[in-house]
């Protein structure tokens, strides 16, 4: 994975010297949150790439310079899950492991590890907690201030799935135990919350809407969506609920024999909700990396150039880079400006503040 790539405000800034913008106490820094997102534009260069096709290249050859962000993915036990799936020209990966179960506790520390070793191309999540234990709120609360980017993936529900319908700390539905109030932390920190919900229909979708309702500034990504699911049924779902953004796992549709749909079937629907798709692997679950992580090329390269940078990367990035910074890392800033003797103003989001914690962290050691 050779090409970190940040579209947004401030982002050639060397961390240490973010933006000064004058001088505060004599003791430490001072940090203004910064809540804008000017995402780069990539569609010369997706026009381009279409003009001069290769037919003899794969798609990930083809399309190598353009960002691409995987929302779903379960490798943080892998021992290096950046270069398994930049082999494929993945950019970036939301990293988690096992999810609502207690070895899910591990596994979010694991990509946090990740995060702090190449936090260019990783965002961090976490899944490790109980939804029926006010402990677990706790949990998310603490993950959230900490720094961590994204929740999930959760089991919201789960009947069907041989892995998920057997966690310790599966939901019943999607707004039962402390999900309402797991929804508002979610809002409060402005970070999106991934669930697992299976079957998606009948019953969970129902309690799903309601939260939907319930919790309009919560963002909510439905997890694998497209997973034995139709189109009709997202653009009912889409058509209702602004808050809700699916994410796309286009290995099942494209190569997995359970999978009714071709990618061709959800095309028109990601083309009238362009702002509300995102593209994941799953970690290739029921498949190999390699078609999991062809598949998002193929449903990229079937799209409009303006809805393909949106669906690639414009989408989820946006919900990072809109993420305040929190009071722990404000606090954590002050702590080690005042004692590397740093007096500026940062302005910085939540992704920045961690950045700029580890830098600071290494040039203490």
């Amino acid at each position: 994975m050779s090409r970190p790539k940040w579209h947004v405000v401030f982002s050639a800034i060397p961390i240490g010297i973010l933006l000064i913008t004058g001088c505060t106490s004599n003791t430490s820094a001072a940090v203004e949150p910064l809540s804008e997102y000017s995402p780069k534009s990539e569609l010369a260069l997706i026009q381009n790439v279409r003009k001069s096709k290769d037919a003899s290249q794969s798609l990930h050859e083809i399309y190598r310079d353009l960002t691409l962000i995987d929302i779903h993915n379960h490798d943080a036990g892998h021992p290096d899950p950046v270069s398994k799936w930049g082999q494929y020209g993945i950019d970036r990966i939301v990293l988690f492991g096992d999810i609502s179960e207690p070895s899910a506790q591990t596994t979010d520390q694991l990509a946090w590890d990740h995060y702090r070793k190449a936090p260019d191309h990783i965002y961090p999540s976490f899944a490790g907690f109980p939804i029926y234990e006010e402990e677990g709120l706790s949990i998310v609360r603490d993950k959230l201030e900490q720094g961590y980017l994204n929740i999930g993936e959760i089991a919201a529900a789960s009947t069907y799935s041989p892995i998920v319908s057997k966690v310790a700390w599966k939901s019943e539905h999607p707004n039962d135990g402390y999900f309402p109030q797991i929804y508002e932390l979610a809002a409060q920190y402005r970070v999106p919350i991934l669930l697992h919900i299976d079957p998606p229909n009948g019953t969970p979708i129902f309690h799903l809407e309601t939260a939907l309702e319930q919790h309009p500034n919560t963002t909510i990504i439905f997890g694998h969506g497209n997973a034995y699911n139709d189109p009709s049924s997202l653009q009912t779902l889409l058509a209702k609920h602004p808050n809700l953004y699916i994410d796309f796992f286009a290995g099942f549709t494209a190569y997995s024999p359970d999978s009714t749909n071709k990618l061709q079937d959800f095309i028109p629907l990601i083309e009238s909700y362009p702002d509300r798709f995102m593209l994941s692997t799953d970690s290739g679950f029921g498949l190999t990396a390699e078609q999991a992580a062809s598949a998002l090329y193929e449903t990229i390269d079937l799209l409009t150039p303006e809805t393909a940078q949106r669906v690639a990367y414009q989408n989820y990035e946006r919900l990072i880079e809109l993420q305040p910074p929190t009071e722990s890392q404000i606090k954590k800033i002050k702590e080690l400006s005042a004692e590397l003797g740093t007096k500026e103003t940062y302005r910085l989001n939540k992704r920045m503040a961690n950045e700029l914690i580890f830098e600071w962290s290494k040039d203490k050691q």
